[in-house]
């Protein structure tokens, strides 16, 4: 125990890890004031969405006069021209009286718009929009009127749970794993290139706890950058954003039908995941820190390793069964919940079993270790 709190104070009271901690909650801060001064420009884009779509309408009203123009007894365009204006006197109207406040009533409107859109569409017209984003539209904008949410942008959002789900996606396509790395990529090999390891093997210690040691304090390391950077995002939210919902819901694909989860719900899952595979990255930064015993070559070897993973998932995942192959979740925030018959944690017990035989491997490499002269 005195081995572990020793390696636990010895990393994290660590000029690189304090600063490491420092630039992150930095960072956060950083976005948190990005979004905030992006809100008037989310309104804008809504409204450039909708000049869009008014701009569509009228160049297929005009489609329609010329055609007739050319046909007055052709019965399709003048059903066509019926529906489409339809569509477009809405769209006038959402243009002209649209208030972000109001979100509810856009959504009413966008979606008696759209429906008509489906029936335009299935008379022969044209719409820049196919029927699966149409439907998918619709049925997110439901969920939000039926719950009582208003919609968030996804890359500029200032709402509590909205901006912890910007900031757990960050951490889950890459974020997390390069904090690990930053933290614990010398956690071992350190200790070979200062021969400080030397003095270690003398001491009447066990070489196995020394390594366990090693591997508690990167997971705690790890534990703390990832609530740093979960505080920091929740303090700023709550300080200077909006209150929100954990229940904002979350278009998914189900069986190849839209469906919806609860953002509170994926914030936890995608936690679980990146943490499970934070766990595999330090049992190989600590495997290959007893082979190479070089800071550098061990983050080659751990990077060509995920590299490596991620690649053979990429070409050969339809073909390895999800529960074998522990590289699946490697920058996967848009594969979390239920997908296509998936589900989110299939492939979290073949990763901890990865990182387990990994971890035995190296406590019986490091039982092999012997004194090494300077």
């Amino acid at each position: 125990m005195k081995l572990f709190r020793f390696e636990l104070k010895k990393l994290l009271f660590s000029k690189k890890t304090l600063a490491v901690l420092a630039v992150l909650a930095a960072f956060v801060i950083l976005l948190f004031v990005r979004n905030l001064t992006f809100q008037t420009q989310v309104e804008k884009a809504e409204r450039q969405a909708i000049d869009a779509q008014v701009r569509t309408s009228q160049a297929n009203g005009r489609a329609h006069i010329l055609l007739l123009e050319k046909d007055p007894d052709d019965e399709k365009q003048k059903e066509l021209q019926i529906v489409n204006l339809e569509i477009r006197d809405p769209l006038y109207d959402l243009a002209a009286n649209f208030s972000h406040e109001d979100w509810k009533h856009n959504l009413e409107v966008q979606n008696g718009i759209l429906e008509t859109t489906l029936t335009y569409k299935e008379l022969g017209g044209e719409s820049p929009l196919s029927v699966k984003e149409i439907e998918r539209t619709i049925a997110q904008n439901n969920e939000f009127l039926k719950r009582g949410i208003r919609p968030e942008h996804s890359a500029y959002s200032i709402a509590l749970p909205n901006f912890l789900q910007q900031i757990v996606s960050l951490w889950m396509y890459g974020g997390g794993l390069l904090l690990v790395l930053l933290l614990a990529g010398d956690i071992l090999a350190s200790e070979y290139e200062s021969q400080s390891v030397n003095l270690l093997f003398t001491q009447p210690i066990r070489k196995a706890q020394w390594l366990l040691s090693k591997l508690g304090a990167a997971c705690i390391a790890y534990v703390l950058a990832l609530f740093a950077a979960l505080i920091t995002a929740a303090a700023v939210s709550s300080l200077f954003g909006d209150k929100g919902s954990f229940r904002y819901p979350v278009l998914i694909e189900k069986d190849g039908s839209p469906a919806f989860s609860n953002l509170g719900v994926q914030l936890i899952e995608g936690i679980i995941i990146t943490s499970v595979l934070a766990l595999l990255v330090i049992s190989l930064i600590l495997l290959y820190s007893l082979y190479a015993k070089k800071t550098l070559p061990v983050l080659a070897a751990v990077l060509g390793t995920l590299g490596a993973g991620y690649g053979i998932t990429k070409l050969f995942g339809t073909s390895i069964p999800s529960w074998l192959n522990p590289f699946l979740n490697l920058f996967s925030s848009d594969l979390l919940h239920l997908q296509n018959g998936r589900t989110w944690y299939e492939a979290l017990p073949i990763t901890l079993v990865a990182a387990i035989v990994i971890v035995i491997a190296a406590v019986r490499e490091v039982r092999k270790s012997y004194l090494r002269g300077g």
